[in-house]
């Protein structure tokens, strides 16, 4: 599929195109602090740890002072540390919370020669919870939904394997999903990957940390891969003579122009990587908004849902009420209703997805009952 090789030449351009730049990206500092981890979970009045590493040495022998920028609701031991410029050292540093929420913490160095030490990305990150057991629940949760997607394709394909036939599943909803998958697989696969990417990322948000985690990219692959099973039995089992939609093809090609022409300011350097891989998440988006359409009139043309596994679509109803249990959860644990509130597209989508879940649900058991054929 020519979308799925334009994302894919994107990820080894991207990341084997920028590798001489990350091997030259080193601070000129004589000094280096690294913090180890610089996200931090834990919850009121409990004890987390976190390590503080000095490396480097100068024969001039500064002497170092570190001290914190911190909340006075945080307390930190030792608060106040000072270090031999010419010796490398290790810290543990205990820090602990009588405030739920969530907190960043910078260290103020105190030198004779600041030019000497390199202080670049030195923070943590802490969450504070008010209830250490709501964040196991919510971890569990989390690993709930995210199974409840990840399987819901394999319900449709052994669906299309038992009856030898893909007729009743709309191409067009096939086709607009990996074009969405495909995009939000090379944004993660990139940003994760790319240090070159990732430095930028982090130039325009100073106190962030990549919010790609493997598990991300390990999900994104496979639903890519999920998609492209599917379509694959579209070719190998009967289809009744079903095809993708002009009007589809056209919003791919225009997807694909769309694409490759920000990809080429991108390698010319007239815009940053980092922007390209947010257009390809505006695609994401889009497709998330229509690729439902397509299903929900096949359904109601051919008044059956017959060939359609409507457990796919219970699991991602599942999915998405645990997704949204789990945002409304943690706001209040870690009285951060900012992170709902701040992210109005991802909360939006999640209600889109399960209003076309409920759409299915009804033409299911309700509108087309006695024509369903297949129950699962």
């Amino acid at each position: 599929m020519i979308f799925t090789k334009l994302c894919s030449l994107a990820v080894f351009g991207i990341i084997l195109g920028n590798k001489c730049v990350n091997a030259v990206s080193n601070s000129n500092s004589r000094f280096k602090f690294t913090i180890e981890p610089q996200a931090l979970t834990t919850s009121v009045t409990q004890t987390a740890d976190f390590n503080l590493l000095f490396h480097g040495c100068d024969d001039n022998g500064h002497n170092i002072t570190l001290t914190w920028d911190a909340e006075e609701q945080i307390k930190l031991s030792p608060s106040i540390i000072t270090i031999n410029g010419c010796e490398s050292e290790h810290f543990s540093i205990n820090i602990s919370s009588s405030k739920q929420g969530r907190f960043i913490i910078r260290p103020i160095i105190i030198t004779s020669n600041l030019s000497v030490v390199d202080d670049t990305r030195l923070f943590v990150q802490l969450k504070v919870a008010q209830y250490r057991p709501l964040i196991i629940v919510s971890m569990l949760i989390g690993w709930t939904y995210t199974v409840c997607w990840t399987i819901g394709d394999y319900f449709q394909a052994w669906t299309s394997y038992r009856r030898k036939s893909v007729v009743g599943l709309s191409f067009d909803f096939l086709y607009l999903n990996i074009v969405g998958n495909c995009c939000y697989a090379t944004f993660n696969v990139v940003l994760f990957c790319s240090a070159f990417i990732e430095d930028e990322y982090f130039r325009r948000h100073p106190f962030g940390l990549n919010p790609v985690v493997p598990n991300d990219v390990g999900y994104a692959v496979h639903a890519v891969f999920g998609n492209l099973v599917l379509i694959a039995q579209c070719y190998i089992y009967q289809n009744g003579g079903t095809v993708v939609s002009t009007a589809v093809k056209l919003l791919i090609s225009g997807y694909v122009l769309m694409v490759s022409v920000f990809c080429g300011f991108a390698i010319e350097e007239q815009m940053h990587w980092l922007d390209f891989l947010y257009i390809l998440s505006y695609v994401k988006l889009s497709t998330n908004l229509i690729k439902y359409i397509p299903q929900v009139l096949m359904n109601y043309r051919r008044k059956s849902t017959e060939g359609f596994a409507i457990s796919n679509r219970l699991l991602d109803l599942a999915g998405g009420l645990l997704s949204l249990l789990q945002m409304v959860l943690n706001g209040w644990n870690y009285d951060d209703w900012q992170s709902i509130v701040g992210s109005p597209v991802k909360f939006g989508l999640g209600f889109v997805s399960i209003f076309f879940d409920a759409i299915f649900m009804v033409q299911h058991y309700v509108c087309y009952r006695s024509h369903t054929g297949d129950p699962k």
